[in-house]
């Protein structure tokens, strides 16, 4: 289905790729003590450099795969690491999907890992004293990783969303056969031969039928007022309900995913609705629709990330760090370009203000997330931002401002520093051509607007100002 009809190949891209193409980042959790950092190192870091051999791009884009065919099947792979000794992944390798069959617990129905059907060389069944049934190979629930697509509706299967485009699939199969049988007999002209009797009637009919191109066959010249043969008349627009029919199917595919908007330019090349019917504009709704459409993607971002964090993350730092460890938990950035968008002007506007409205905590966390979102280390930049802070903090508190107490001043320099690394990062970003431009358009209205105060600062001056202006001085 997917290598042979174009809108359900675009379907399967719009419900993944959302997904594959997020910002991901692991966040630690309260009182860690580096399980955040271990659970980074082994997920997404290349195997030479200590990491787990399976890249985590081709992981993430695996289990968005269940989407389709409603379970992702992975089998984990253990092994030492050599510099610190800890237990890590080898890999997170994909099993398909059709290949596998999830196992359940008899009597509680729990989760008990899976098992795959093996190939059979030759039609050998070797079975051995671990394998339960011939032909398939177990494998337990602690070596097993399986993400099922939709449990709010199907808790043990899983739904796939491409259920409603494969019926159309199907049934646009069938049309298509009919309507070439059709277009067939529109090109091929169906005649009525005519005689005097049947036997002269079929003769004529038999020597018109050997027909071939540039052909020639002898008739008798019929009684006048009489006629050798006529064309059937066709309905010239019948092949428009078949049309029809089709765009309808493929209408519905794609209203089965809210993805309705990728009818709108089919829909005004043709002067009709998406849905058929009169002529509209096609781009009226495109931004509605596009909205519904990735708040659906935002929840399977969600549920993908709680699976990640459950079953991946959580069994590595139990192993490593024990049950009472602080388990980090894997997040997705925002899959919409405007809220990008309005992170980076509400960056902006906090860091140039003269004064802070907000908690410190709440920019360290906006930077952070702003250093996702511009594909930075996160690691490093949350030690740049951790060391400038201190430095500037104890730089102020050992000379504070006249009139400023030692302790606002060291709030004051920590502050001032936060902001200089947030400059660091904006100016890397620049320099890789990451991040909204110079010049580039900006969102019409922000969803956090910013204090009033002076403008921000022009580009290459730290976004300082007021108060942080005369700090800087000293």
């Amino acid at each position: 289905m997917l290598a042979r009809n174009g809108m359900c190949a675009a379907i399967e891209q719009v419900l993944t790729l959302p997904i594959r193409g997020a910002p991901y980042t692991i966040e630690p959790t309260k009182n860690d003590k580096g399980e955040a950092a271990f659970a980074q190192s082994v997920l997404m870091t290349p195997d030479q450099d200590g990491g787990m051999a399976t890249p985590i791009s081709t992981l993430v884009g695996q289990i968005t795969a269940a989407q389709i065919f409603k379970r992702s099947f992975f089998e984990k792979t253990f092994r030492q690491r050599p510099s610190d000794g800890l237990i890590i992944y080898d890999k997170v390798a994909f099993r398909p999907p059709a290949t596998c069959q999830a196992r359940y617990n008899d009597r509680t129905g729990e989760a008990n890992g899976f098992r795959q059907q093996v190939w059979l060389f030759g039609g050998n069944l070797q079975l051995n004293n671990k394998q339960k049934v011939p032909g398939y190979v177990d494998i337990p629930k602690v070596r097993s990783y399986i993400y099922t697509h939709g449990k709010h509706r199907e808790p043990l299967t899983g739904i796939s969303e491409m259920e409603v485009a494969q019926w159309c699939y199907q049934t646009m199969a069938k049309l298509q056969y009919l309507w070439m049988s059709f277009l067939e007999g529109m090109a091929m002209q169906r005649l009525v031969v005519y005689g005097n009797d049947q036997p002269e009637a079929t003769a004529r009919a038999d020597d018109i039928a050997q027909l071939r191109g540039s052909g020639i066959v002898g008739l008798v010249h019929p009684v006048e007022g009489q006629k050798t043969f006529e064309a059937l008349p066709s309905a010239a627009d019948a092949g428009a309900q078949f049309a029809a029919c089709m765009t309808f199917l493929e209408n519905w595919m794609a209203s089965s995913v809210l993805a309705g908007f990728l009818q709108l330019s089919g829909a005004a090349a043709k002067g009709t609705r998406a849905g058929g019917g009169a002529s509209a504009g096609s781009y009226g709704m495109s931004e509605d629709q596009s909205s519904y459409y990735l708040a659906s993607r935002e929840a399977v971002a969600t549920e993908i990330a709680d699976s990640i964090s459950h079953d991946l993350i959580r069994p590595l730092v139990m192993l490593n760090f024990g049950a009472d460890a602080a388990f980090p938990t894997w997040k997705f950035g925002p899959l919409q370009e405007a809220m990008t968008a309005v992170l980076f002007s509400m960056f902006g506007t906090m860091a140039a203000a003269p004064a802070l409205n907000v908690p410190l905590a709440f920019l360290d966390a906006l930077t952070e997330r702003m250093a996702v979102i511009l594909d930075l280390d996160a690691g490093s930049i949350h030690d740049a931002m951790v060391s400038t802070a201190s430095q500037r903090a104890e730089k102020l508190a050992g000379n504070p401002p006249p009139g400023m107490p030692p302790e606002a001043a060291a709030g004051l320099g920590a502050l001032q520093g936060i902001a200089q690394a947030g400059t660091g990062i904006a100016q890397a970003a620049a320099a890789q051509g990451r991040g909204p431009q110079p010049g580039a358009a900006r969102p019409a209205s922000s969803a956090f607007p910013g204090p009033s105060g002076p403008p921000s600062p022009p580009p290459g001056k730290p976004p300082m100002g007021g108060a942080l202006n005369a700090a800087a001085a000293q």
